[in-house]
């Protein structure tokens, strides 16, 4: 045992009636306590059940790219310093201390010494490198590379002391530093870059973080439990974690209403607000935890056509060129599209008054937020202005639009179980057949979904970004991304890139947000997405579980903190 846990109490055969909903039963066992040191005595022991409406694909965090992934990788792997609510500061992590050079191109982290991935290896300098090493690597492909862009070295000086070194001064230089968890060398070190992917460590991770993986019965169950040599002392309270996969969102709320399941994220708005008036009303004990989140629905028109893209042939961004999509290469037919959707009545009929509008990629949690952005207006006979003016017209009167042969007919792509994006895409159905434009529904497994995405395999595509805590465009739009993973529509513009590479190496806040708002109205005139929504965050979870905070930086931020009174458990 390489650290003495701080506790100060143990109580034999102590018999407790559990609380709470269906389920409950009686439980016998020894419960510990932990004295913190502010003090507080609290219970260690528990089980925390997530529903979630999907698997994921891998838990490595340079090769999974959901949220739902990012979020069970926090708790399994840890990064060198955690940001902190003001999105501006940070603490501790691996990292106990850090300065920068006085040219503020160097940064150096001092490390814990007292941190062990889950096999016993002590975690190092060398982990950092490696870890580096990986996330730039483009035959790895990790979703986030382009933050690592001006960076050019990370040296190891001795087991706890690594420098970053960095080509120019910018503001977002600590972020990029700490952005992605460590991962470990001895155990991926030997695994060549181009077969990171397909690993079985991805399905067996070793981490270094609070909980490590116990089991995964895939499209069942992942189930994580407390890192007993974590180097926190006392924590984390909760003993398991346990993810149970149920496909189906209604089922899932079933389940949270009656006890199966202790927490569900993004509860289906309708039910959210109902859940906040049974709380308040005292009819519940799922407590309601509402906040401005990191997410934003979307539809993206992809610029290329899939039918003719080939990741082997079109491997330079001028390749694109070549396979422009016949129906959305076009940015006035995008602006079309936007001008036919009414955003304003989706919000209205499936938001419940979680919906936020929103004109450009930047979130309203940020800094350089633009509430003065233009608006493309709902204006249904612009839209077809500019489809005739594009020589989309309905030849032969059967209500679609039709241009050299070819009707103006597409599909739609979403994930299956998400209730807010199947009802947002029947409504833009509806309001694109009144401009002439045939639109189909294609509903997909989240797994096939997000590999379709990746591989450019869709015509249009709803789906949401959880944003990053930092003001850059450039992994989602830039030109020099369309070979990564997330600009999936292939949209370019070499205005746009100028404009964004200005803008994130300037110092001044003041002039660097004037020149996010000029990038984001490129963004805007050109309409690779057409933005339908912010979304604020709505989860429910049993009020048992104590000193729990969820904000926009993840929901499970102080995971680490939770814990549940030894009389109210259930497992």
């Amino acid at each position: 045992m390489r650290k003495s846990l701080i506790i100060l109490v143990a109580l034999a055969g102590v018999v407790f009636m559990a609380c709470g909903g269906g389920g409950d039963k009686k439980m016998s066992e020894d419960i510990r306590f932990v004295t913190m040191p502010d003090g507080q005595r609290i219970p260690q022991g528990g089980t925390l059940i997530v529903g979630l409406i999907s698997d994921v694909k891998a838990l490595n965090p340079y090769i999974s790219t959901t949220v739902q992934a990012s979020n069970i990788e926090s708790l399994i792997f840890m990064t060198l310093a955690d940001i902190n609510k003001d999105l501006l500061t940070y603490s501790p992590r691996l990292a106990k201390s850090w300065e920068f050079s006085e040219d503020r191109k160097t940064l150096t982290f001092h490390l814990r010494n007292d941190v062990y991935w889950a096999d016993g290896e002590k975690t190092t300098a060398k982990d950092v490198v490696f870890s580096h090493e990986v996330a730039v690597d483009p035959r790895v492909a990790w979703s986030a590379i382009r933050w690592k862009d001006y960076i050019t070295d990370v040296t190891a000086v001795d087991d706890t002391t690594v420098v970053f070194t960095f080509d120019r001064v910018y503001p977002y230089q600590m972020m990029d530093a700490t952005v992605g968890p460590i991962i470990p060398e001895h155990l991926l070190g030997d695994i060549k870059p181009e077969n990171l992917a397909t690993a079985e460590y991805n399905l067996d991770p070793i981490g270094n973080g609070p909980y490590k993986l116990k089991s995964w019965r895939q499209q069942q169950q992942i189930e994580l439990e407390a890192n007993p040599d974590y180097y926190e002392e006392g924590k984390p309270h909760l003993d398991r974690i346990v993810y149970r996969i149920v496909p189906d969102r209604t089922a899932l709320l079933t389940q949270l209403k009656t006890g199966e399941i202790d927490m569900l994220e993004n509860v289906p708005m309708k039910e959210f607000q109902q859940l906040k008036k049974n709380f308040k009303a005292g009819k519940t004990d799922i407590k309601p935890y509402e906040f401005m989140g990191r997410t934003y629905d979307y539809v993206a028109w992809n610029t290329i056509d899939p039918e003719k893209y080939d990741p082997d042939v079109h491997t330079t961004v001028e390749s694109f060129d070549q396979i422009p999509n016949p129906f959305f290469a076009d940015a006035k037919i995008r602006r079309a599209m936007t001008h036919a959707i009414d955003r304003e009545l989706i919000r209205e009929a499936i938001g419940y008054g979680l919906l936020v509008e929103m004109r450009g990629p930047i979130a309203p949690i940020l800094w350089a937020y633009d509430e003065s952005l233009p608006r493309i207006e709902y204006d249904p006979e612009q839209a077809r202005q500019l489809l005739s003016d594009a020589g989309w017209i309905d030849s032969n009167g059967d209500g679609i639009r039709d241009k050299d042969g070819r009707k103006f007919q597409f599909i739609m792509k979403t994930n299956t179980g998400n209730e807010r994006r199947e009802q947002a895409c029947t409504l833009i159905q509806d309001m694109l057949s009144k401009v002439g434009v045939k639109m189909e529904i294609r509903m997909e497994e989240g797994v096939t979904f997000f590999d379709n995405l990746d591989q450019k395999q869709f015509e249009a595509a709803l789906a949401g970004w959880s944003v990053g805590l930092k003001v850059d465009m450039t992994t989602t739009f830039h030109s020099r991304s369309v070979l990564d993973k997330f600009n999936f529509p292939s949209y370019r513009n070499p205005e746009f890139d100028r404009i964004n590479d200005q803008a994130k190496f300037e110092m001044d806040r003041e002039r660097a947000k004037e020149l996010w708002s000029k990038a984001q109205r490129i963004l805007i005139e050109d309409q690779p997405y057409t933005w339908l929504f912010y979304t604020k965050s709505g989860h429910g979870l049993h009020k048992r579980f104590k000193d729990v905070i969820m904000d926009q930086r993840g929901t499970y931020v102080n995971v680490r903190d939770w814990w549940v009174p030894a009389d109210e458990r259930k497992y």
